[in-house]
């Protein structure tokens, strides 16, 4: 089991979701409060935007714990964004590698995964038979929550009508320590991904979903019953707490195809700001002309009195999506109504 803190709003330091709560992503990989694995010591990453200087996200990443590591520190208490997603991981499927610690990123989009596919082994012939060639490629890791995303690429190539070009060969490539160094990916054309994500994302759950379903019904785990309407519930808990983000937009999900008890924790806050000053992290009123809103989605809330929502089981969340203004033309946006998963 994992953990992830991801912030959009207003440009704040990284350190602001990392290190300086008293129950940031730092504390968070050390002494876990909810159920299930209390130490996630098995790499971390984040992944930030900086739109004025590229519609891509940087990635820092390492393999060491996030309590230790002295180059997150200092990165994050002089790096700013509106967009930051931080991830500490608990291995489960998957090698501890730099390729297998999260953020994953694929052109201008990012994406976290906390949880675990059933069977996943058995099933990834069937993941990988059901992604476009570029999303295939995608793929540097091992993880099923890597695989997810490719199918998730997949999905979302095809509701944008995205036909991927060949990469051109590089007849002369260079390398670096660990791995080819390619050119930046040009982005996604603009899509209004506060309407499409939530789509995407549901119709990627459902297939996941789906997968196993077939697979326990198959092998004699369970029976099929004829409700038809609904997917079924699984014998085992396979657990989506899933985030994609574009820089502007996120979607956040909370889900299990199982019984309910085996969900994984998922909360969310909206305000005009957050301060942390000293461990304890407020949420105010936002300074300057623009009338920005602070999003947090979070495994565990940043603090023991920080004002938060649990995200309801099987939802995608915030039930308001929120896009932060950006340097064209200044506004903002935000999608109303719940927008929940098919079960």
């Amino acid at each position: 089991m994992c953990r992830f803190i991801h912030y959009l709003g207003p440009p704040i330091k990284i350190s602001s979701i990392v290190t300086e709560p008293s129950h940031g992503l730092v504390q968070q990989s050390l002494h876990s409060t909810c159920p299930g694995v209390h130490l996630n010591a098995d790499g971390f990453g984040i992944a930030w935007f900086v739109p004025e200087i590229s519609p891509n996200p940087a990635v820092f990443k390492d393999i060491t714990p996030a309590w230790s590591n002295i180059n997150l520190r200092q990165l994050a208490r002089v790096t700013k964004s509106g967009c930051i997603m931080s991830h500490v991981r608990a291995a489960s499927a998957g090698a501890i590698t730099t390729n297998n610690c999260h953020p994953f990123t694929y052109k201008n989009l990012s994406w976290m995964h906390n949880g675990t596919v059933s069977y996943f082994p058995k099933l990834k012939l069937k993941f990988y038979n059901m992604l476009s060639q570029s999303a295939l490629e995608s793929i540097k890791g091992t993880t099923d929550s890597e695989c997810i995303f490719a199918l998730f690429i997949t999905n979302y190539e095809k509701e944008i009508g995205f036909c991927a070009k060949p990469k051109p060969h590089l007849s002369r490539p260079v390398y670096s320590t660990h791995c080819l160094l390619e050119p930046e990916d040009e982005p996604f054309p603009y899509t209004d991904n506060a309407v499409v994500f939530p789509k995407v994302m549901q119709k990627t759950i459902s297939q996941i979903h789906q997968l196993i379903l077939d697979y326990e019904v198959e092998n004699g785990i369970i029976s099929a019953n004829d409700e038809g309407a609904s997917l079924q519930t699984t014998s085992t808990h396979s657990k989506l707490n899933l985030v994609v983000s574009d820089g502007y937009a996120v979607v956040a999900t909370r889900y299990v195809t199982g019984t309910a008890d085996g969900a994984h924790t998922l909360y969310w806050s909206r305000a005009k700001s957050i301060v942390c000053d000293k461990g304890a992290c407020t949420l105010g009123s936002s300074k300057g002309g623009c009338d920005l809103y602070s999003l947090i989605i979070s495994s565990e809330p940043l603090a023991s009195d920080f004002t938060c929502e649990e995200v309801p089981i099987n939802n995608m969340t915030p039930q308001k999506v929120f896009i932060r203004c950006n340097n064209n033309n200044n506004n903002n946006k935000i999608l109303n109504g719940d927008i929940k998963s098919s079960t």
